[in-house]
C-alpha cells in the first residue's frame, strides 16, 4: 500500500489512511476488532488518529502486517513522533519556561513545514504566477495531512508569509519576495524548531533503520579563524543554493521532495 509523502506525515496518519483506503465500512469499532484483532479499543483508536495518543509497538507491528511491510518501516513514524514529542516538551520549558507536555508542538510543526513548502511553490527569481495554482498546490499538501488537520491551514500560513514579507499578492497574482521564514514569536520559534527536528529524525532513522532509504548524512570537522565563520557560512549557503538551483525539478515534473537540513555550530 504506497501512502504518498505529506510535509509532515506520523504515525496518527498511518492508523487514519489505512482505515480508511479500506473502505467506509471499516468504522473504528470494526477496524480495532477485526483488522487489529482487538488489540486496541475503539476509542482509543480514535486517539491514535487524532494525534492524541501514542500506539503500542505491538499495534504498529500488528499494522505493518495488515499493510504487508516491514515493521520497521512504520515503527520508524512511531520512534520519530515519540521523540519529537519529548523534544517538544522540553523545548517549550526552554523558550516560555513552562512544562507543556504537547503534542500540538508536531501539529505547529506541520505549519512551518506548510510555509517551507508554501515558499518553494513559488519561482526564485520573484516572477508573477497565479494565486489560485499556488493556492491549490498548497492546499494539496494541507490536505496530504488527513482529515484531522487543524483548521484554517491555509489562510494561516498565508498570514505568516505577508506579514514577515516574503511574498506579494496582486490582481489575482503571487511573487516570492523573500526564501526564509524567520520565527519571531515564541511560538513560531518553537513550531520551526521541531520542523528542523523532524527532518532531522527522519533522516536519522532513515539512516539507521530504513537502509535502502536514499537518506544523505554525513558529519564534518573543521577549525578556522572566528573571524572567519560569517564568510564561511555565506559561501555555505551560496553552495547550497546553487546546488538547488542546479537539481530542483520544474513544476509539475516526477520526483522526490528532498528536506535538505544544513547546520554548523561553533564550540
Amino acid at each position: 500500500m504506497d501512502q504518498k509523502a505529506t510535509p509532515f506525515k506520523g504515525i496518527k496518519d498511518i492508523f487514519y489512511q489505512t482505515r480508511v483506503l479500506m473502505g467506509r465500512e471499516y468504522t473504528l469499532k470494526r477496524f480495532a476488532s477485526e483488522i487489529l484483532g482487538g488489540r486496541v479499543e475503539a476509542v482509543m483508536l480514535s486517539y491514535i488518529e487524532k494525534g492524541k495518543r501514542f500506539p503500542t509497538e505491538a499495534l504498529v507491528r500488528r499494522l505493518a502486517q495488515v499493510r504487508r511491510e516491514m515493521p520497521e518501516t512504520l515503527l520508524v513514524f512511531l520512534w520519530r513522533d515519540r521523540m519529537l514529542y519529548a523534544f517538544s516538551r522540553e523545548l517549550h520549558k526552554a523558550i516560555k519556561g513552562e512544562d507543556q507536555a504537547s503534542i500540538k508542538g508536531l501539529e505547529q510543526a506541520e505549519v512551518a513545514a506548510l510555509i517551507s513548502r508554501a515558499i518553494a511553490a513559488l519561482p526564485d527569481d520573484g516572477t508573477w504566477i497565479p494565486l489560485t495554482r499556488w493556492q491549490a498546490d498548497l492546499n494539496r499538501s494541507i490536505l496530504s495531512l488527513g482529515a484531522n488537520r487543524p483548521s484554517g491551514l491555509l489562510t494561516t500560513v498565508m498570514d505568516i508569509l505577508k506579514t514577515q514579507g516574503l511574498i506579494e499578492e496582486a490582481e489575482g497574482k503571487v511573487r516570492r519576495l523573500g526564501g526564509h521564514y524567520i520565527a519571531e514569536s515564541p511560538d513560531e520559534k518553537h513550531a520551526l524548531a521541531v520542523e528542523f527536528c523532524g527532518i532531522f529524525t527522519k533522516g536519522l532513522l532513515g539512516k539507521v533503520v530504513l537502509k535502502e532509504q536514499k537518506t544523505y548524512l554525513r558529519n564534518h570537522y573543521l577549525q578556522i579563524p572566528e573571524d572567519q565563520i560569517a564568510a564561511f557560512y555565506q559561501k555555505l549557503n551560496a553552495a547550497v543554493n546553487q546546488l538547488t538551483t542546479e537539481f530542483a525539478s520544474e513544476e509539475g515534473e516526477a520526483g522526490k521532495f528532498l528536506n535538505v537540513l544544513i547546520t554548523s555550530s561553533p564550540s
